[in-house]
């Protein structure tokens, strides 16, 4: 499968300290020296540019709690190649930075949100209850600025969201978003246990019963998530099986860390160091970028995930991976 997809995470911060991505203990944050500057994110992109990746999305932690990310956008959209450049976000500040975002050429947003009701998204997130309403208007805000098609990633937790998967229809429909499930995946700590996880199965079989079957909706996208039409609703959902079905065979894309590690497969913890050809003594060189890239993307063909999932977990916690 050809890589065509760079998800960069730009930083390792954020404001919330979701359970199952943030466990709970001491942060050990990245060193700000030691994240990615703008300009050495947009050199890497460039240069994978050349390799066929079309489609950027930033991510963090949270992306933007890091100031002048508008900046990147722009200098991402304006590299010969790059197609699409999009962001995944709690939402938490979005309202305010939606207009800027889209007029430095950001193309769509994903956001991160687990529950509708506002006690348990104070509990998931430890965000406080009133975040949650700021999400709702971030989400707005989005789609009145014409960050579309929006999506809403949504966790499923076993006794904590499972409750609310017609609510999230109803949600779909009412906010004229695309919400997609996804199943808790083995990476930061504990949270993850059989116990919590709910296969996509589980969620689809509910869903057709109660709605009838669901009719597909065609992409021209590659990538894990399968999107479908929920009967005469007007709802739209997608489904990420990263558990229970391995896709690593159709997987387009590899990850960037804020911390300059281009990382194969979210599952694994095989990495290669670009930050160190970036700020190599003897001076930064594209032609070692480009071959150590070329190297990379040849080890991608061997290395998946499975082994990671059948063991439960990596060693990175997922705010500091991106996602």
């Amino acid at each position: 499968m050809a890589i065509s997809y760079l998800r960069v995470s730009v930083t390792d911060r954020c404001n919330f300290r979701c359970r199952y991505c943030m466990p709970e203990g001491k942060k050990e944050f990245i060193p700000h020296p030691e994240i990615l500057r703008y300009e050495e994110i947009a050199e890497v992109v460039r240069v994978f540019s050349q390799f066929g990746v079309t489609s950027v999305r930033l991510t963090g932690g949270e992306p933007l709690v890091r100031k002048g990310l508008e900046s990147l956008v722009y200098q991402l959209k304006e590299i010969d190649g790059i197609k699409e450049v999009s962001l995944t976000t709690n939402g938490f500040f979005l309202e305010e930075k939606a207009e800027a975002l889209k007029e430095a050429g950001l193309n769509r947003v994903n956001v991160s949100l687990d529950t509708l009701n506002p006690e348990k998204f104070s509990y998931i997130t430890r965000g406080g209850e009133e975040a949650f309403y700021r999400v709702l208007r971030g989400i707005e805000k989005a789609r009145n600025v014409g960050l579309v098609p929006v999506k809403v990633n949504t966790v499923l937790i076993k006794g904590f969201n499972d409750s609310e998967i017609e609510d999230f229809v109803r949600f779909s429909a009412n906010f004229g978003v695309e919400v997609r499930f996804i199943e808790l995946m083995p990476v930061g700590g504990q949270f993850f246990s059989r116990e919590n996880f709910i296969p996509i199965s589980t969620v689809r079989e509910l869903l057709e019963e109660k709605f009838g079957e669901l009719q597909p909706v065609k992409t021209v996208k590659m990538g894990p998530a399968k999107s479908f039409r929920v009967g005469d609703t007007g709802a739209v959902v997608g489904f990420i099986p990263s558990v229970s079905q391995h896709f690593c065979s159709e997987c387009n894309r590899v990850r960037l860390t804020s911390d300059g590690k281009l990382r194969l497969c979210l599952m694994s913890d095989r990495e290669i160091d670009l930050k160190s050809v970036l700020r190599s003594p003897e001076g930064y060189s594209e032609e070692m970028l480009k071959k150590v890239i070329a190297g990379a993307l040849l080890l991608k063909k061997n290395v998946n995930g499975i082994e990671a999932l059948e063991s439960l977990g990596c060693s990175r916690k997922m705010f500091t991976i991106g996602g």
